[in-house]
């Protein structure tokens, strides 16, 4: 799945992970958690696909993640 799917910590404090039969949800809220779904943007690609909600405040509540 690539190293930073594989870094995910289903025991984070920063975040919950979801599974889904798809792949996984990233929850989670404050700037730490803004800071690690821009990170899945950027990282999107060859490995998987990041697919981001907003909290309308201009943050972020979940990213989608679906595996390539």
């Amino acid at each position: 799945m690539g190293r930073f799917l594989d870094s995910l910590s289903r025991d984070s404090s920063v975040y919950t992970v979801e599974t889904t039969e798809g792949g996984l949800v990233l929850i989670g809220s404050g700037e730490e958690f803004d800071r690690l779904a821009r990170e899945a943007i950027e990282l999107a690609g060859d490995d998987f696909v990041a697919l981001p909600t907003g909290n309308g405040a201009g943050g972020y509540e979940r990213v989608v993640i679906i595996p390539i």
